[in-house]
């Protein structure tokens, strides 16, 4: 009966049918989620058929247009239970929504000596502007703290905040683990000392009904492009009296009243926030959005918790997983590490395999550093997946287990590719392009990073440091006798297959010949460029310039 709900449900998605998609396993919802056809179609309608600018012409299509963006207002204020569609105010995203409070409260609301808190699980968009605007201020910036599974110690935070408390900003569920974190209990205490309080619900409102009254939060911020609906819209409530008197974040355009070269008046809230020509289109779909979501709430809720329970038990039987977070509290998200495998690792392959997860800090860097990991495999769900999408994932995921924990002596696969004794002969590069398979290919960049020469990690400093890769990436490079001599090391064992790939083309020729190696055209004739992304083809790519960089450092001081 699931399964045939789900599917159901999917046929609102047009992603499931796409000729480059229908294949694909989506399972990275938390990072967007898929859009509805209902939202493709009035947002296609308006640049087709509508494309005109909202509150400022008078003929009718414009006023038209103008009623659909303000009645689009109202659903938003019904969807969150806000007081007044007054209190809505458009935006780009959850990010500019913050920015907005907390740039404005920085010009009016906060003295030197008041802290802001935030929380450990926060993504970096609900800390950087907070902690610039600390910095700037002579204001402390105080950090609720979890626990070692990444659960937030509620009885800590409660304790945390005090009378020199100005602002608690919070997600209301994590981003990064899923956790759904008690608001209303930290809500209540901020009230009892006068704080103004920040929810960032780009993460909940998809997955629980939301009433901004009830919480009674003075802002709430989300984002259009995690619940079905449009990117590059967002939404911030805010009380209507405290939207009164902040001072606008960006000046222009619609939300001017009256202006001259002497002074200038601004409209009321919300059009004192939205300067310039907004975001139509995605202000229609969002609200088509939420109107989903509200119409089918009680079936979204019950599949994605007997989804995230399957999901759960899978991941559980697994030895090698380590869960993290609250998985009592908690929407259909499941972050997880595996016992001696490196998280990019698994994503590589996983993608071979049409799988989408997402793996990394997930914008949540504090978190990770002290929950001390270098980054978790994200799996988050969405009523549009359905049982065989986790069947099929808990197949890839112990194929890939069992791919990445092989022994790695050089005689463990070579025998799949040719004869043992002259796969030991053969150099890096020859062992890798008679490689039959993408599954075969990946075996021999493992096995190749073994032969890198590795780095000491005192090495491992910010100047080796090489930007611009999925993973971490420090290499060195020397001259001895006027050649060429690389050290590299990642925890990637495909990166560092790949550094060994490059570093045997380039290591033992002089400057002046490295300068001249043509990285693209090498990768290609080992048939190596259709089996890298071009996010991974980029930190390749990365690497080579750090290395030519050198390379031109050390032509130039030969030459005066």
């Amino acid at each position: 009966m699931q399964s045939k709900i789900s599917n159901t449900l999917r046929q609102y998605f047009p992603f499931f049918t796409g000729l480059e998609s229908q294949s694909c396993i989506y399972l990275d919802s938390a990072a967007t989620s898929q859009k509805l056809q209902s939202v493709i179609d009035i947002t296609q309608h308006f640049y087709q058929e509508q494309s005109v600018n909202v509150h400022r012409s008078s003929h009718q299509l414009a006023a038209n247009v103008t009623e659909q963006f303000e009645q689009s207002r109202r659903t938003i204020q019904h969807f969150i239970g806000a007081r007044s569609h007054k209190e809505i105010v458009w935006t780009k995203g959850a990010t500019e929504s913050i920015n907005l409070v907390a740039s404005s409260l920085a010009k009016s609301h906060f003295k030197a000596g008041d802290n802001i808190v935030v929380s450990a699980l926060e993504h970096h968009a609900n800390i950087v502007p907070w902690q610039q605007i600390a910095q700037a201020n002579n204001l402390q910036l105080q950090v609720m703290p979890v626990d070692n599974n990444g659960v937030l110690k509620l009885t800590e935070s409660l304790q945390l905040m005090t009378s020199n408390t100005a602002m608690v900003a919070l997600g209301h569920v994590s981003n990064a683990l899923g956790n759904i974190n008690p608001i209303k209990a930290i809500i209540n205490k901020a009230k009892e000392l006068g704080a103004l309080t920040l929810i960032d619900g780009t993460q909940a409102v998809s997955h629980l009904a939301v009433n901004v009254q009830q919480l009674d939060c003075d802002f709430y911020v989300f984002s259009g492009h995690k619940m079905f609906g449009p990117t590059g819209i967002g939404v911030l409530y805010g009380k209507y009296d405290l939207l009164e008197q902040l001072p606008p974040y960006q000046l222009g355009g619609e939300m001017i009243k009256h202006v001259s070269f002497t002074q200038t008046t601004f409209q009321p809230p919300p059009l004192k926030f939205e300067a310039g020509t907004p975001n139509i289109a995605g202000v229609l779909g969002i609200a088509v959005a939420s109107e989903f979501i509200q119409e089918h709430r009680a079936t979204l809720l019950e599949l994605e918790h007997n989804l995230y329970q399957q999901l759960l038990d899978t991941l559980s039987a697994i030895p090698q997983v380590k869960l993290w977070g609250d998985r009592v509290n908690s929407i259909c998200v499941l972050s997880f590490t595996l016992k001696g495998v490196n998280h990019y690792d698994l994503a590589v392959l996983l993608d071979k395999r049409n799988i989408a997860v997402r793996v990394g800090h997930h914008c949540a860097m504090p978190l990770m550093n002290e929950l001390g990991i270098d980054g978790t495999i994200r799996v988050s769900l969405a009523p549009y997946n359905n049982n065989a999408d986790i069947q099929t994932f808990r197949s890839a995921l112990v194929e890939c287990i069992s791919l990445l924990s092989e022994p790695t002596a050089q005689t463990a696969t070579v025998d799949m590719l040719l004869d043992e004794k002259k796969a030991l002969l053969c150099p890096i590069a020859e062992s890798i392009k008679q490689a039959k398979s993408w599954d075969q290919t990946y075996r021999q960049m493992m096995l190749a990073g073994k032969s890198l020469a590795r780095l000491q990690d005192h090495y491992k400093t910010q100047e080796s440091a090489v930007t611009g890769c999925e993973s971490e990436v420090w290499i060195r490079c020397l001259v001895d006798k006027g050649l060429v001599v690389l050290e590299g090391d990642s925890p990637s064992k495909i990166i560092r297959g790949l550094l060994a790939v490059l570093f045997e083309a380039l290591s033992g020729k002089t400057a002046k010949q490295v300068l001249v190696f043509n990285l693209v055209d090498y990768l290609e004739t080992l048939n190596l460029g259709k089996h890298l992304s071009q996010s991974r083809g980029n930190g390749l790519s990365a690497v080579m310039e750090k290395v030519i960089e050198y390379c031109q450092l050390q032509s130039a001081n030969k030459e005066s």
